[in-house]
């Protein structure tokens, strides 16, 4: 742990406390063995940048800080997210702190596609209630591939020209200006009897 320790406080310059200190949130230390509390660093930084906050001439490596910092909450909170545990593996830390170059070698999209496949294989079993990493992936892509369940698209529906959304982000087709009028509301059941009697016509494509 001490090298892990060290590591992080290299490249992060911040001291992560191992000894008689437990973060008030989630009621447990900031490491634990090869693993380091996200809720506890990300408060750190929050808390940080309120009384330091960042400008166009803060140092650039205080940005990359705060740019490393951001990706490593999205990776825990977003693209590989745990059902319980906000608890990140020190090798993934070994990887976004790398160098910026290193990191833009890794296919990030086939890994988050295998996490994907990987937390729908377990959630099938009996005994599993949820289900974890980016589900919203799974949602835009039952959308699109499967018109029956998704919300209608308003037609009244624009992007300003100038939006700084527009025609980046896929998902962004779904923001706002849409109407589920057609759809059943919260009414599980339903669902579980029109997926029960899925054919083939009624999926566009495979995952």
């Amino acid at each position: 742990m001490p090298g892990w320790v060290h590591f992080i406080h290299s490249v992060l310059g911040v001291k992560v406390p191992v000894k008689g200190y437990v973060d008030a949130t989630d009621r447990m230390p900031p490491m634990r063995k090869h693993q380091v509390s996200i809720t506890w660093l990300t408060k750190y930084f929050r808390d940080h940048y309120e009384s330091h906050p960042l400008t166009e001439e803060s140092p650039e490596d205080e940005k990359e800080r705060y740019a490393r910092v951001y990706l490593i909450d999205m990776i825990e909170g977003v693209f590989f997210s745990k059902k319980s545990s906000n608890l990140l593996s020190c090798g993934w830390l070994r990887i976004i702190l790398g160098s910026w170059e290193e990191m833009g070698e890794y296919s990030w999209a086939s890994a988050c596609l295998a996490m994907i496949y990987h937390n729908l294989c377990n959630a099938s079993l009996k005994a599993v209630r949820e289900v974890g990493s980016t589900m919203f992936i799974v949602q835009f892509w039952a959308w699109e591939h499967m018109p029956w369940i998704a919300p209608v698209q308003r037609p009244d529906r624009d992007w300003p020209i100038d939006h700084p959304l527009r025609g980046e982000a896929y998902g962004t087709r779904w923001l706002g200006h849409t109407t589920y009028d057609n759809l059943a509301q919260h009414k599980l059941d339903e669902y579980r009897r029109r997926f029960e009697r899925l054919w083939e016509g009624e999926v566009t494509s495979i995952l």
